[in-house]
């Protein structure tokens, strides 16, 4: 009690005032103020309880605390350079208001109704599954796969393998999608032994699945494209290491019997282009192994 006494009446030197019981203090509490947030409290009433709670107590009553014993250690200078410090103390007062009024208004926002929406599993789902299509054949021994590879794909693929066990191929027509689920599809193809088949389009995350088949068929107006991945987000992702996705996909085609002298160009092609290796090139590097009529 005594030290908060010493610094209610100004009596710390100005310079210890300033930096520790104004910046540092008001620092850690500035930092601490998330954990009366999600996720450290997942419901809003509660969170907004001990917001307020927090607010109160340290945006208010500390705060004025801190100020106050700052002010009045500027009273009691006396060297040549106090009127500096005096401009210099009233500033680190108005940055200290600047982001303390900053720091309550994120939390409210972080507050707001909407934010506590629960998500709907089910309905998440059901988004993710309408953006491609899983088809069973006529004949039952192939699945046709369309459409964007969104997350999800891979394990209802598998379960319409395993309530299929005639499925020999699958048969894939897609631009491309989720990295991970392009790779998932390619080594659950792989791991069941299925063969994969390509009459249209296939490029990107969908190469990889295809890559994935026991013995790979292109049809006659088959195109394979290639790329290099992006984050497909308006702004940076540092955690995501795009490279790395890039190098997963490298060995997994080389232990699909693919040519290193095709593995060298596979990721050449900037993202905002693609390309298409011609057929030659294909059969060569053991990418395609036969170039079949029909669907």
């Amino acid at each position: 009690m005594g030290y908060l006494r010493a610094h209610w009446h100004g009596k710390h030197a100005l310079l210890f005032a300033l930096c520790v019981n104004l910046i540092l203090i008001r620092a850690l509490i500035l930092f601490a103020d998330r954990y009366t947030l999600p996720p450290y409290i997942a419901d809003r009433i509660p969170a907004l309880i001990a917001t307020v709670a927090f607010i109160l107590l340290f945006h208010g009553v500390v705060f004025v605390w801190q100020v106050v014993g700052v002010l009045r250690a500027t009273q009691h200078q006396s060297s040549i350079l106090a009127n500096i410090w005096t401009v210099v103390t009233y500033g680190v007062v108005g940055l200290s208001l600047v982001f303390t009024a900053l720091s309550i208004a994120a939390s409210f926002r972080a507050l707001a109704p909407e934010k506590f929406i629960p998500v709907n599993l089910t309905e998440l789902e059901d988004a993710r599954a309408s953006q491609y299509a899983l088809t069973l054949s006529p004949d039952n021994t192939r699945i046709h796969i369309t459409g964007t590879f969104a997350l999800g794909m891979a394990q209802r693929l598998a379960a319409l393998l395993d309530e299929n066990p005639g499925v020999t191929g699958i048969v894939l027509h897609s631009d491309g999608g989720h990295v991970y689920e392009g790779r998932g599809v390619g080594f659950l193809i792989r791991d069941r032994g299925l063969d994969t088949y390509v009459f249209d389009a296939c490029s990107s995350a969908c190469t990889t699945a295809f890559i994935g088949g026991a013995k790979r068929y292109l049809g006659p107006n088959g195109r394979l494209g290639f790329h290099q991945y992006r984050v497909e987000l308006n702004y940076p992702v540092p955690l995501y290491d795009i490279k790395g996705q890039q190098e997963k996909e490298i060995t997994f085609y080389r232990s699909q019997g693919i040519a290193e002298s095709f593995l060298k160009q596979v990721f050449l092609t900037p993202h905002t282009g693609i390309w298409f290796p011609e057929v030659e090139e294909l059969i060569a590097s053991g990418v395609v192994d036969e170039v079949v009529a029909g669907d």
